[in-house]
């Protein structure tokens, strides 16, 4: 098959470990996904010696091509990154049984250098202001200890760095200090004709969405050639990590990045005040590796990284995790909600590009949070996509009869609605640790127990609401029930290690530094003490920017 990650293929700084069994480092970064490699793109400087570890491997330009063809073989979006990968690389959780208002909790994650950013869509959306401070101003979930007007700087310079393509349109979005960096791609025949004039027939705006693909050469990249691949992005105008930052780093000898070692838990000194090594295992042997750093950095998601912090509870200092002093680590552990409903348009509505071009924000700002959670509307032609799969042969049925005939008329008309992101309130979800399930290497699983408020599902029942008589005022012939019945979820974990003013309300403080430990920061969707309606990644991405500037010494 397609794995090279193990052979010679390897390339200078992204090397296996053969005989070390000791390494030392100024930087110890956990996790090479999208916020450890922006990271230390911007540690490098420092001239400080930088060290990227992750569980995953490294995908070559072959791996891609060996992917994007199987994906043509699999329909579109069933190919992925991990399909092949060795089974002991994908660290595997645990959730709670749906039940009540517990519902069952999947996962998407990705293990290789580059993170779930190797197969994201690219959506690059910020946090409105009231999403930083919700419990303020609406009396639920958590506040932000650093305003939007802290983060914003951030968020323009990782616009810039990651590369976002989007036209200054958007009617309900909060304040920017600069311009985007590329300009919108055009909208589709469908957002033109379609989606745009429903929207407005409803009082709402429909603008360009944000997105990490290139509309022009941008850095030495090619602009998007509409490939409808962006998964594997034969161009490479989507932002990958592992494209765009990893090649920059590979340039500096002070930069080592190593893959295939998984950290089995961060040790404390006597004082237990200093994280003094990370203990780690080889992939392929399970041998020992131990590394010894100035600083550690955790950067292993919305769930490993909460998991790596209970993971190294000892039986002195930290005996219920790192961080956990106020015990909140794991607590508010949260997820976006994100329903989608089919149409058929009565008429062929064009090709999806492979990315949205159009949103609308317009339940961001003008939801009455005190009756319903805030979301966001994407709309696109659905031909590409596979859960139209069952409406079309539905409304393609008489009498238990399919007519392919019918059905090859109706994909060409098919539409769809989704949420990428319906926020939720996080009231009594947890992340620990499942005792009863191991991993690979004989470690507890991550155990998410995710329950939902009758105001989450509010924000559920209004999106459906919404969609239906948006369906109607796009003059479709055909409208879906909403999809998936309960609630889909396992897109964006975040809030199980929040950032707050002190340990009672968190993890780490608005710097990124652990409660209690001197040289452990962490970095990810994990430090969200509340997420909106938003895609995390630029978030995320921002956070990454802020902290190497914090670490640097720069206010």
């Amino acid at each position: 098959m397609r794995r090279t990650a193990f052979g010679p293929s390897v390339v200078a700084h992204i090397k296996e470990l053969k005989m070390a069994e000791e390494i030392k480092t100024d930087y110890c970064i956990l996790g090479g996904g999208i916020a450890g490699i922006l990271l230390a793109s911007q540690l490098v400087s420092s001239g400080k010696k930088i060290t990227i570890i992750d569980q995953g491997p490294r995908f070559s330009e072959e791996d891609r091509a060996n992917m994007l063809q199987q994906s043509k073989k699999d329909l579109n979006d069933f190919a992925d990154y991990n399909d092949d990968v060795d089974p002991s690389i994908i660290t595997p959780l645990s959730s709670e049984t749906a039940k009540d208002d517990v519902i069952e909790w999947t996962n998407y994650r990705l293990f290789g250098l580059g993170g779930t950013a190797l197969h994201f869509q690219g959506i690059m959306m910020r946090p409105t202001e009231e999403d930083m401070k919700v419990r303020s101003l609406f009396g639920y979930g958590r506040d932000w200890p650093i305003s939007y007007a802290d983060l914003e700087p951030w968020l323009l310079k990782a616009e810039y760095e990651i590369g976002v393509a989007a036209n200054e349109d958007n009617p309900y979005a909060s304040h920017r200090s600069g311009s985007f960096p590329m300009p919108g791609h055009p909208p589709s025949y469908f957002d033109s004709e379609f989606f745009a004039p429903g929207l407005k027939k409803m009082g709402m705006a429909g603008h360009s969405c944000p997105i990490s693909v290139n509309s022009v050469p941008y850095r030495g990249r090619s602009g998007c050639l509409a490939c409808r691949a962006c998964k594997f992005c034969p161009s490479g105008a989507r932002y990958s990590p592992d494209r765009v930052h990893i090649p920059i780093l590979e340039k500096h000898e002070n930069v080592e990045i190593i893959e295939h070692l998984s950290v089995r838990r961060l040790e404390t000194n006597q004082e237990g005040n200093k994280i003094v090594a990370a203990h780690a295992l080889r992939i392929q042997d399970k041998s020992e590796v131990t590394i010894l750093a100035n600083n550690f950095i955790v950067a292993m998601g919305g769930v490993e990284t909460a998991r790596m912090l209970l993971l190294s509870a000892d039986h002195h200092h930290h005996k219920d995790g790192l961080g956990n002093m106020g015990g909140q680590l794991g607590r508010g552990f949260s997820d976006h909600l994100s329903p989608y409903i089919t149409y058929d348009m009565g008429k062929p509505i064009g090709n999806r590009l492979g990315f949205e071009t159009m949103t609308s924000d317009h339940f961001r700002t003008n939801a009455d949070r005190n009756e319903h959670p805030t979301f966001s509307l994407f709309s696109s032609p659905a031909m590409d996509w596979f859960p139209i799969g069952n409406e079309a042969t539905m409304w393609s049925s008489k009498n238990n009869r399919l007519s392919l005939d019918e059905l090859r008329e109706r994909i060409p008309r098919m539409a769809t609605i989704v949420s990428y992101g319906i926020e939720n309130v996080n009231t009594g979800s947890m992340l620990e640790l499942d005792k009863d399930i191991l991993d690979a290497f004989g470690d507890p699983v991550a155990k998410i127990t995710f329950k939902l408020t009758d105001w989450d599902m509010q924000g559920y029942h209004k999106f459906t609401e919404v969609a239906t008589k948006l369906g109607e005022a796009m003059g479709a012939q055909d409208i879906s029930e909403v999809s998936p019945p309960g609630a889909n979820v396992g897109y964006h974990p975040s809030g199980a290690t929040a950032m707050a003013k002190n340990p009672d309300k968190g993890v780490c403080d608005e710097n990124l530094k652990v409660f209690g430990l001197k040289n452990l920061h962490i970095v990810s969707n994990s430090v969200f003490p509340h997420m909106g309606a938003n895609v995390p990644t630029l978030t995320i991405s921002a956070l990454a920017l802020r902290l190497a500037d914090h670490l640097k010494g720069i206010k």
